[in-house]
């Protein structure tokens, strides 16, 4: 699990805040997210879903961190992505971050749900089913 050490520093001594960073959203490696890839290119959209798989999380010091994953909704053969990342926002439910590199997009990072998939990509996935597993054995 990724936790973004530089980040403590900024709580050094402040007990009452310590809740509130544990309880930041981390990138597991080998877990799904939902990821909307927010720029320009997409036109009118604006926006491009994909569900993506965490293969690791590197941080580069202050802001910055190396991401590589997989990316669902990519052609197939170049869905092994590795971005560069300045982090914008990290709460308890989402990342924001900007890519370093060129094309810019913003990529808001969260929780992936069987609604989210079937909203985003018109399947059937059921919600009691586990949506990792799920994934992991159709994507």
């Amino acid at each position: 699990m990724w936790n973004y050490s530089d980040e403590s520093s900024d709580l050094a001594g402040m007990t009452e805040n310590k809740e509130l960073f544990l309880s930041r959203i981390s990138l597991e490696p080998m877990h799904w997210y939902a990821a909307e890839f927010i720029a320009e290119e997409f036109g009118d959209d604006l926006r491009s879903y994909s569900p993506i798989k965490i293969i690791a999380v590197t941080p580069k010091g202050g802001r910055i961190f190396q991401l590589d994953f997989y990316h669902a909704n990519y052609s197939a053969g170049v869905q092994n992505k590795t971005y560069k990342l300045q982090m914008l926002e990290r709460n308890k439910n989402f990342i924001l971050a900007l890519s370093l590199s060129q094309p810019i997009r913003l990529i808001l990072i969260y929780k992936i749900t069987c609604d989210w998939l079937n909203q985003h990509f018109k399947l059937q996935v059921r919600n009691g089913d586990d949506v990792q597993i799920w994934l992991d054995k159709n994507v």
